[in-house]
């Protein structure tokens, strides 16, 4: 069957997310109480799932749905991790450069 794009890109973020978080299929399909064969058929692109079970797998996941479904979500997110990392780098060089102890080394 052929798949939109969009269809495309919410079947990879499903796997992206499912591999990210060391999960297997069958995991996912019980933390989203959904069956595996299930699973397995939106992941190979057989089945495309309705949004109550798109839900139901951003739930099982630990995702808000809108990373499945967004690819600006996506980006987002990395760009707030980076930023974040660059703001912890920058403390830590300040922090240094005053000669201030980092406290969170002594935790």
């Amino acid at each position: 069957m052929d798949r939109s794009n969009l269809e495309k890109m919410i079947i990879s973020n499903i796997r992206k997310y499912r591999l990210e978080k060391n999960m297997t299929q069958e995991e996912l399909a019980q933390k989203s109480n959904l069956q595996t064969g299930y699973i397995g058929g939106i992941e190979s692109a057989k089945r495309f799932p309705k949004i109550d079970n798109l839900y139901q797998i951003a739930n099982g996941l630990g995702i808000d749905i809108a990373y499945l479904v967004s690819e600006d979500a996506n980006r987002k997110v990395y760009q707030v991790a980076e930023k974040i990392t660059n703001i912890e780098k920058y403390v830590h060089d300040l922090l240094l450069d005053q000669n201030i102890p980092d406290s969170s080394r002594n935790q």
